[in-house]
Protein backbone atom coordinates (compact mmCIF):
# COMPACT_ATOMS: atom_id res chain seq x y z
CA UNK A 1 0.00 0.00 0.00
CA UNK A 2 2.59 2.44 0.89
CA UNK A 3 4.60 1.66 -2.60
CA UNK A 4 1.42 2.35 -4.38
CA UNK A 5 1.44 5.46 -2.49
CA UNK A 6 4.86 6.58 -3.01
CA UNK A 7 5.02 5.95 -6.89
CA UNK A 8 1.86 8.21 -7.10
CA UNK A 9 3.05 11.09 -5.23
CA UNK A 10 4.23 14.18 -7.04
CA UNK A 11 8.01 14.35 -5.41
CA UNK A 12 10.36 12.20 -6.45
CA UNK A 13 11.53 9.38 -4.04
CA UNK A 14 14.75 7.36 -3.76
CA UNK A 15 15.54 5.42 -0.86
CA UNK A 16 19.54 4.69 -0.84
CA UNK A 17 21.22 1.58 1.63
CA UNK A 18 24.20 1.87 2.75
CA UNK A 19 26.47 1.36 0.12
CA UNK A 20 24.80 3.75 -2.03
CA UNK A 21 22.55 1.03 -3.22
CA UNK A 22 18.94 2.38 -5.07
CA UNK A 23 16.48 0.30 -3.32
CA UNK A 24 13.05 2.24 -4.50
CA UNK A 25 12.29 4.89 -6.90
CA UNK A 26 9.48 6.08 -7.60
CA UNK A 27 7.42 6.99 -11.10
CA UNK A 28 8.13 11.34 -10.26
CA UNK A 29 12.02 10.19 -10.83
CA UNK A 30 11.68 7.10 -12.96
CA UNK A 31 10.22 8.98 -15.41
CA UNK A 32 13.09 11.76 -15.52
CA UNK A 33 15.95 9.15 -15.58
CA UNK A 34 14.17 6.04 -17.29
CA UNK A 35 16.25 4.22 -14.75
CA UNK A 36 15.38 1.17 -12.62
CA UNK A 37 16.60 -0.17 -8.63
CA UNK A 38 19.99 -1.55 -7.59
CA UNK A 39 21.97 1.06 -9.72
CA UNK A 40 24.32 3.14 -7.46
CA UNK A 41 22.79 6.81 -6.68
CA UNK A 42 24.77 8.60 -9.54
CA UNK A 43 23.91 6.08 -11.58
CA UNK A 44 20.62 6.38 -11.48
CA UNK A 45 20.65 10.17 -11.47
CA UNK A 46 22.82 9.84 -14.39
CA UNK A 47 26.08 11.75 -13.39
CA UNK A 48 27.93 12.75 -16.38
CA UNK A 49 31.08 12.07 -14.78
CA UNK A 50 30.43 7.66 -14.08
CA UNK A 51 28.84 7.88 -17.97
CA UNK A 52 31.92 9.77 -19.53
CA UNK A 53 35.02 7.96 -17.34
CA UNK A 54 33.52 4.63 -17.51
CA UNK A 55 33.19 4.42 -13.63
CA UNK A 56 30.73 3.44 -11.11
CA UNK A 57 29.53 6.22 -8.72
CA UNK A 58 31.56 6.68 -5.76
CA UNK A 59 34.61 5.71 -7.96
CA UNK A 60 34.92 8.89 -10.03
CA UNK A 61 37.37 11.77 -10.27
CA UNK A 62 34.84 13.90 -8.88
CA UNK A 63 32.86 12.06 -5.86
CA UNK A 64 35.16 13.17 -3.42
CA UNK A 65 33.95 16.88 -4.02
CA UNK A 66 30.28 15.84 -4.84
CA UNK A 67 27.64 17.90 -2.69
CA UNK A 68 24.91 15.06 -3.07
CA UNK A 69 27.62 12.32 -1.52
CA UNK A 70 28.68 14.29 0.75
CA UNK A 71 25.66 14.92 2.79
CA UNK A 72 24.14 11.56 2.29
CA UNK A 73 27.28 10.41 3.86
CA UNK A 74 26.23 12.53 6.97
CA UNK A 75 22.57 10.81 7.48
CA UNK A 76 24.23 7.62 7.13
CA UNK A 77 27.14 8.07 9.56
CA UNK A 78 24.59 9.35 11.99
CA UNK A 79 25.96 12.90 11.84
CA UNK A 80 22.43 14.55 11.63
CA UNK A 81 18.93 12.46 11.52
CA UNK A 82 17.82 14.88 8.50
CA UNK A 83 18.92 17.82 6.58
CA UNK A 84 17.48 19.90 3.86
CA UNK A 85 19.32 21.40 0.77
CA UNK A 86 18.42 23.11 -2.02
CA UNK A 87 19.40 24.29 -5.38
CA UNK A 88 22.58 21.59 -5.10
CA UNK A 89 23.94 21.74 -8.60
CA UNK A 90 25.54 18.44 -10.59
CA UNK A 91 25.78 17.56 -14.54
CA UNK A 92 24.01 14.77 -16.33
CA UNK A 93 24.52 13.22 -19.53
CA UNK A 94 20.55 12.92 -20.40
CA UNK A 95 19.35 11.32 -24.08
CA UNK A 96 23.26 11.91 -24.73
CA UNK A 97 23.51 15.60 -23.53
CA UNK A 98 25.15 17.03 -20.89
CA UNK A 99 22.30 19.38 -18.37
CA UNK A 100 22.80 21.65 -15.57
CA UNK A 101 20.57 19.31 -12.98
CA UNK A 102 19.19 21.63 -10.42
CA UNK A 103 18.03 19.63 -6.94
CA UNK A 104 16.64 20.92 -3.59
CA UNK A 105 15.49 17.64 -1.54
CA UNK A 106 15.43 16.50 1.99
CA UNK A 107 17.50 13.23 3.18
CA UNK A 108 16.63 11.32 6.06
CA UNK A 109 17.99 8.39 8.15
CA UNK A 110 15.83 5.13 8.02
CA UNK A 111 16.54 1.82 10.29
CA UNK A 112 14.40 -0.66 9.25
CA UNK A 113 15.13 -4.09 10.42
CA UNK A 114 18.47 -3.32 11.76
CA UNK A 115 19.62 -1.68 8.51
CA UNK A 116 20.18 1.94 7.87
CA UNK A 117 18.95 3.16 4.61
CA UNK A 118 18.48 6.99 3.71
CA UNK A 119 15.36 8.64 1.95
CA UNK A 120 15.31 10.99 -0.25
CA UNK A 121 12.57 13.45 -1.14
CA UNK A 122 13.11 15.59 -4.23
CA UNK A 123 11.72 18.70 -3.83
CA UNK A 124 12.57 20.45 -6.49
CA UNK A 125 14.17 18.94 -9.84
CA UNK A 126 15.19 21.74 -12.48
CA UNK A 127 17.30 20.23 -16.13
CA UNK A 128 18.73 23.15 -17.21
CA UNK A 129 15.81 26.16 -17.39
CA UNK A 130 12.82 23.26 -16.70
CA UNK A 131 11.42 22.90 -13.90
CA UNK A 132 10.24 18.93 -13.66
CA UNK A 133 9.51 18.40 -10.43
CA UNK A 134 8.15 21.42 -8.03
CA UNK A 135 6.90 21.06 -4.64
CA UNK A 136 6.73 25.04 -3.49
CA UNK A 137 7.74 25.12 -0.24
CA UNK A 138 6.22 28.40 1.38
CA UNK A 139 7.96 28.70 4.81
CA UNK A 140 11.35 28.06 3.20
CA UNK A 141 10.67 30.65 -0.06
CA UNK A 142 9.03 32.91 2.31
CA UNK A 143 12.53 33.20 4.80
CA UNK A 144 14.64 33.00 1.76
CA UNK A 145 12.89 36.26 1.09
CA UNK A 146 13.32 38.24 3.98
CA UNK A 147 16.48 40.53 4.19
CA UNK A 148 16.88 39.70 8.06
CA UNK A 149 19.56 36.73 8.56
CA UNK A 150 17.50 33.36 10.54
CA UNK A 151 18.82 30.29 10.69
CA UNK A 152 18.58 27.00 12.80
CA UNK A 153 20.86 25.06 15.46
CA UNK A 154 20.42 21.69 17.08
CA UNK A 155 21.02 20.99 20.76
CA UNK A 156 24.69 20.72 19.95
CA UNK A 157 24.77 24.03 18.05
CA UNK A 158 25.12 22.64 14.92
CA UNK A 159 23.18 24.48 11.77
CA UNK A 160 20.25 22.77 10.56
CA UNK A 161 18.86 25.78 8.70
CA UNK A 162 19.90 29.15 7.03
CA UNK A 163 18.11 31.16 4.98
CA UNK A 164 19.54 33.17 1.95
CA UNK A 165 20.06 36.48 3.08
CA UNK A 166 22.36 34.74 6.27
CA UNK A 167 24.65 32.86 3.52
CA UNK A 168 25.23 35.77 1.46
CA UNK A 169 26.47 37.79 4.35
CA UNK A 170 28.62 35.38 5.25
CA UNK A 171 29.74 34.14 2.58
CA UNK A 172 29.25 30.26 2.70
CA UNK A 173 26.47 28.12 0.85
CA UNK A 174 24.10 26.57 2.22
CA UNK A 175 24.98 23.47 1.62
CA UNK A 176 28.02 23.92 3.20
CA UNK A 177 27.35 25.44 6.00
CA UNK A 178 24.37 22.56 7.72
CA UNK A 179 25.99 20.26 10.20
CA UNK A 180 28.30 23.01 10.81
CA UNK A 181 28.92 25.05 14.29
CA UNK A 182 30.14 28.86 14.32
CA UNK A 183 33.81 27.58 15.31
CA UNK A 184 34.14 26.11 11.80
CA UNK A 185 33.52 29.32 10.00
CA UNK A 186 34.54 32.10 12.26
CA UNK A 187 37.16 33.63 14.61
CA UNK A 188 37.37 31.86 17.93
CA UNK A 189 36.66 34.95 19.80
CA UNK A 190 33.14 35.39 18.16
CA UNK A 191 32.40 32.05 17.62
CA UNK A 192 33.39 31.41 22.29
CA UNK A 193 30.89 34.82 22.32
CA UNK A 194 27.79 33.16 20.18
CA UNK A 195 28.23 29.69 21.55
CA UNK A 196 28.15 31.49 25.22
CA UNK A 197 24.69 32.73 24.62
CA UNK A 198 23.34 29.84 22.61
CA UNK A 199 23.65 27.85 25.54
CA UNK A 200 22.14 30.62 27.67
CA UNK A 201 18.75 30.37 25.39
CA UNK A 202 19.11 26.52 25.74
CA UNK A 203 19.00 27.04 29.39
CA UNK A 204 16.97 29.73 29.85
CA UNK A 205 14.67 29.83 26.85
CA UNK A 206 15.34 33.36 25.38
CA UNK A 207 18.09 35.96 24.44
CA UNK A 208 17.41 39.65 22.94
CA UNK A 209 20.70 41.81 22.38
CA UNK A 210 22.26 44.44 20.50
CA UNK A 211 26.05 43.73 18.72
CA UNK A 212 28.45 45.17 16.71
CA UNK A 213 29.63 43.57 13.60
CA UNK A 214 32.22 45.54 11.51
CA UNK A 215 30.69 48.61 12.15
CA UNK A 216 26.97 47.53 11.74
CA UNK A 217 24.86 47.64 14.57
CA UNK A 218 22.18 44.10 14.81
CA UNK A 219 19.38 42.88 17.26
CA UNK A 220 19.68 39.47 17.79
CA UNK A 221 16.95 37.49 18.75
CA UNK A 222 17.36 34.05 20.02
CA UNK A 223 14.83 31.72 21.27
CA UNK A 224 14.50 27.64 22.08
CA UNK A 225 11.89 26.18 20.74
CA UNK A 226 10.45 22.39 20.72
CA UNK A 227 10.00 20.13 17.27
CA UNK A 228 9.97 16.24 17.25
CA UNK A 229 10.92 16.23 20.98
CA UNK A 230 14.36 18.21 19.87
CA UNK A 231 15.90 21.23 21.27
CA UNK A 232 16.14 23.90 18.37
CA UNK A 233 17.40 27.23 18.47
CA UNK A 234 16.01 29.77 16.54
CA UNK A 235 17.40 33.50 15.50
CA UNK A 236 16.70 36.44 13.92
CA UNK A 237 19.38 39.33 13.22
CA UNK A 238 17.94 42.17 12.18
CA UNK A 239 20.60 45.42 10.92
CA UNK A 240 19.45 48.28 13.02
CA UNK A 241 22.17 50.47 11.75
CA UNK A 242 20.07 53.13 10.23
CA UNK A 243 17.65 52.65 12.60
CA UNK A 244 20.23 53.17 15.37
CA UNK A 245 21.65 56.07 13.38
CA UNK A 246 18.47 57.76 12.99
CA UNK A 247 17.60 57.35 16.57
CA UNK A 248 20.89 58.65 17.75
CA UNK A 249 20.45 61.81 15.78
CA UNK A 250 16.92 62.08 17.78
CA UNK A 251 18.93 61.90 20.87
CA UNK A 252 21.67 64.22 20.32
CA UNK A 253 21.46 67.68 21.46
CA UNK A 254 21.97 70.26 18.32
CA UNK A 255 24.00 73.21 20.02
CA UNK A 256 26.05 71.20 22.39
CA UNK A 257 26.54 67.66 20.40
CA UNK A 258 26.04 66.03 23.82
CA UNK A 259 23.14 63.79 24.34
CA UNK A 260 19.97 65.57 24.95
CA UNK A 261 16.84 64.55 27.64
CA UNK A 262 15.51 61.77 26.00
CA UNK A 263 19.41 59.90 25.29
CA UNK A 264 19.78 60.71 28.79
CA UNK A 265 16.18 58.49 29.75
CA UNK A 266 17.72 55.90 27.24
CA UNK A 267 20.92 55.52 29.18
CA UNK A 268 19.44 55.48 32.46
CA UNK A 269 16.89 53.19 32.11
CA UNK A 270 19.74 50.64 30.27
CA UNK A 271 22.14 50.59 32.99
CA UNK A 272 18.76 49.99 35.01
CA UNK A 273 17.77 47.27 33.49
CA UNK A 274 21.54 45.78 33.30
CA UNK A 275 22.80 46.88 36.83
CA UNK A 276 26.13 45.29 35.54
CA UNK A 277 28.15 48.54 36.31
CA UNK A 278 28.30 51.35 39.61
CA UNK A 279 27.65 54.45 38.41
CA UNK A 280 27.54 57.85 40.32
CA UNK A 281 24.98 60.35 38.31
CA UNK A 282 26.02 64.29 38.36
CA UNK A 283 23.87 67.27 37.68
CA UNK A 284 25.78 70.04 36.43
CA UNK A 285 24.03 73.88 36.40
CA UNK A 286 25.25 76.49 34.73
CA UNK A 287 25.13 79.82 37.21
CA UNK A 288 22.92 82.60 36.05
CA UNK A 289 22.67 81.40 32.83
CA UNK A 290 19.52 83.35 32.57
CA UNK A 291 20.90 86.47 33.06
CA UNK A 292 23.79 86.49 30.03
CA UNK A 293 21.32 85.68 27.81
CA UNK A 294 18.94 88.77 29.24
CA UNK A 295 21.96 90.79 29.14
CA UNK A 296 24.67 89.93 26.13
CA UNK A 297 21.94 88.02 24.26
CA UNK A 298 21.20 84.24 23.59
CA UNK A 299 24.32 84.33 21.56
CA UNK A 300 26.89 84.49 24.01
CA UNK A 301 24.43 81.85 26.38
CA UNK A 302 24.86 78.86 23.29
CA UNK A 303 28.92 79.77 23.31
CA UNK A 304 28.95 79.29 26.94
CA UNK A 305 27.08 76.31 26.74
CA UNK A 306 29.09 74.68 23.90
CA UNK A 307 32.08 75.54 25.75
CA UNK A 308 30.90 73.56 29.28
CA UNK A 309 29.76 70.65 27.34
CA UNK A 310 33.24 70.47 25.62
CA UNK A 311 35.42 71.16 28.89
CA UNK A 312 33.04 68.16 30.87
CA UNK A 313 33.69 65.89 27.46
CA UNK A 314 38.13 66.31 27.89
CA UNK A 315 37.73 65.06 30.95
CA UNK A 316 37.25 61.48 28.89
CA UNK A 317 33.22 60.95 29.97
CA UNK A 318 31.02 59.62 27.16
CA UNK A 319 28.07 60.08 28.74
CA UNK A 320 27.24 63.64 28.65
CA UNK A 321 23.46 65.02 28.57
CA UNK A 322 22.11 68.57 28.41
CA UNK A 323 18.89 67.59 30.05
CA UNK A 324 17.06 71.39 30.65
CA UNK A 325 18.12 74.76 29.17
CA UNK A 326 21.33 75.13 31.57
CA UNK A 327 21.20 71.81 33.00
CA UNK A 328 23.43 68.84 32.30
CA UNK A 329 23.30 65.29 33.18
CA UNK A 330 26.62 63.30 33.82
CA UNK A 331 26.99 59.03 34.23
CA UNK A 332 30.18 58.08 35.97
CA UNK A 333 31.80 54.73 36.69
CA UNK A 334 32.04 54.29 40.21
CA UNK A 335 35.87 53.37 39.43
CA UNK A 336 36.45 56.85 38.92
CA UNK A 337 37.02 59.24 41.55
CA UNK A 338 33.89 61.63 40.52
CA UNK A 339 34.36 63.89 42.70
CA UNK A 340 37.92 64.64 41.99
CA UNK A 341 36.93 64.77 37.96
CA UNK A 342 33.76 67.54 39.09
CA UNK A 343 36.03 69.32 40.60
CA UNK A 344 38.41 69.78 37.56
CA UNK A 345 35.20 70.53 35.51
CA UNK A 346 34.35 73.32 38.01
CA UNK A 347 37.86 74.51 38.54
CA UNK A 348 38.33 74.86 34.62
CA UNK A 349 35.22 76.90 33.93
CA UNK A 350 35.77 79.53 36.48
CA UNK A 351 39.27 79.66 35.11
CA UNK A 352 38.08 80.58 32.12
CA UNK A 353 36.52 83.71 30.58
CA UNK A 354 34.06 83.90 27.47
CA UNK A 355 33.88 87.13 25.80
CA UNK A 356 35.72 88.67 28.73
CA UNK A 357 32.80 87.66 31.28
CA UNK A 358 33.43 84.89 33.82
CA UNK A 359 30.64 81.70 34.14
CA UNK A 360 30.50 79.26 37.11
CA UNK A 361 28.84 75.86 37.47
CA UNK A 362 27.08 74.40 40.40
CA UNK A 363 27.49 70.38 40.81
CA UNK A 364 25.55 67.68 42.89
CA UNK A 365 26.67 64.08 42.63
CA UNK A 366 25.46 60.99 44.03
CA UNK A 367 26.07 57.41 43.40
CA UNK A 368 23.36 55.48 41.89
CA UNK A 369 21.57 52.67 43.52
CA UNK A 370 19.86 50.52 41.64
CA UNK A 371 17.49 49.00 44.65
CA UNK A 372 15.68 52.57 43.97
CA UNK A 373 13.55 54.42 41.41
CA UNK A 374 15.48 56.10 38.72
CA UNK A 375 13.41 59.31 39.89
CA UNK A 376 14.35 58.89 43.59
CA UNK A 377 17.99 58.60 42.50
CA UNK A 378 17.89 61.59 40.09
CA UNK A 379 15.90 63.70 43.56
CA UNK A 380 18.89 63.17 45.53
CA UNK A 381 21.50 64.37 42.97
CA UNK A 382 19.45 67.25 42.13
CA UNK A 383 19.20 67.83 46.50
CA UNK A 384 23.43 67.52 46.34
CA UNK A 385 22.89 70.09 43.67
CA UNK A 386 20.90 72.76 45.61
CA UNK A 387 23.65 72.23 48.52
CA UNK A 388 26.05 73.32 46.11
CA UNK A 389 24.27 76.12 44.92
CA UNK A 390 23.22 76.92 49.01
CA UNK A 391 27.09 77.41 49.49
CA UNK A 392 27.47 80.11 47.00
CA UNK A 393 27.51 78.57 43.87
CA UNK A 394 30.60 77.88 41.88
CA UNK A 395 31.68 74.54 44.60
CA UNK A 396 30.89 70.40 44.05
CA UNK A 397 28.48 68.38 46.49
CA UNK A 398 28.70 64.85 46.72
CA UNK A 399 26.43 63.20 48.80
CA UNK A 400 27.72 59.24 49.32
CA UNK A 401 24.45 56.97 49.86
Amino acid sequence: MYKNFLDNHRNGILILDKDFRVHYSNKALRKIFKKDSQERCGEFLECFYQSTEKKRCLETSRCNGCDIRRNIRKILDGELEQIYIENVMYEALLLKEKKEVYLSMEIKRLIEANNIFVTIEFLKVKVNEEMVISDKRVMHDMLDNMGDFIFYKDSELRYVYANKSFCDFIGIKKINLIGKKDSDFFPEHMSKEWEKTDRYVLEKGSYIEEEKINDRYYKVSKEKIRIDKEDILACVVKDITDEKNEMKKAYVDKLTGVGNRYGYDEEIRKLFQKKDKDYDLALLDLDYLRDLNNNYGHSLGDKVLRYVAKTIKKEGISKVYRIGGDEFAILIEDDKDSLEICKKINDKIKESLIDNKKISTSIGVVNLKYNESILANFNYADTALYESKKKGRGTVTKVKR
